[in-house]
């Protein structure tokens, strides 16, 4: 897929880490949109002990926060997964720490994980869950379900990893996708401070049309379902960012209030995306 990103869509700053400078461009035809520049040297904007999805040892109230949503999410997560997966292979792409694939486990599920951080891999062995560095460890048409849970936003090249997916996942396998959603109620509240933007760490922007250009050739969308709490993480998160007064307080509104349009619009914070493989 030729992808065209003329259309200039938004100027921010990494509010997150450096303060650098980004600007954000949309393709019209797929309404995918990317981060421009990308830097050369991106592991360098992961590197601090508030990247919280690579490091889930901090004690601020954030991180309390952070991760009682991550514990409610990670039972949603295994859920879904069990629903469309009895006794094949799960592979969890962009693992963090671990926690997915070792929920996963105790399910009595067969999964694996990859993550390409190193903090973040050895941080999984010390709980004794074994992450692949790379995706070359692992078999072409190995795995009846592969999980991206706000992973794909990350990625460098959106095309060359759905052709890694399809390289690996079985004739009529599943892909269960978790991105944040730019035509959220948050998201235009936010404009430049919203959370979900994350540049330059996240690389691409998705809205539902983005999803359904660069997947419906090979992929039917058989499943959208709401996160409900990324709303109030990002919506914190995006408060922080501009500065305000109360940021908890203000982010817990706006996420509630940004719910409640979705329920309306559709248009919800974050989206999980359930693909069926066409082939």
């Amino acid at each position: 897929m030729n992808f065209k990103f003329s259309k200039p869509f938004l100027e921010l700053k990494d509010y997150f880490l450096t303060q650098e400078k980004f600007e954000l461009y949309l393709d019209p035809e797929t309404e995918l949109i990317k981060t421009i520049p990308q830097p050369e040297q991106l592991d360098l904007y992961y590197e601090s002990e508030d990247y919280l999805s690579h490091d889930d040892t901090q004690k601020s109230f954030f991180a309390f926060c952070y991760n009682f949503a991550k514990s409610f999410n990670l039972k949603s997560k295994t859920s879904l997964i069990g629903r469309f997966i009895k006794n094949g292979k799960v592979l969890d792409i962009g693992a963090g720490v671990g926690d997915l694939v070792n929920a996963l486990q105790k399910k009595g599920i067969t999964a694996t994980g990859f993550e390409p951080s190193p903090k973040a891999r050895k941080i999984a062995g010390e709980k004794g869950i074994v992450l692949k560095p790379n995706l070359e460890s692992f078999k072409e048409n190995s795995f009846d379900l592969i999980s991206m849970y706000h992973v794909l936003e990350h990625v460098t090249d959106v095309e060359k990893q759905k052709q890694e997916i399809l390289a690996l996942l079985k004739s009529h396998g599943i892909l269960i996708l978790a991105l944040p959603n730019y035509k959220s109620y948050d998201a235009r509240f936010y404009g430049k401070y919203w959370a979900g933007y994350d540049v330059p760490r996240h690389l691409f922007h998705f809205n539902k049309k983005a999803v359904k250009s660069l997947f419906d050739k090979e992929f039917e969308i058989v499943k959208m379902k709401p996160m409900w709490f990324d709303s109030f993480y990002v919506s914190i998160l995006s408060s922080r960012y501009e500065k305000s007064f109360s940021p908890f307080i203000k982010g817990i509104i706006i996420g509630l209030l940004s719910n409640c349009v979705a329920l309306f619009n559709k248009e919800p914070s974050s989206i999980t995306y359930v693909l069926k493989k066409r082939f």
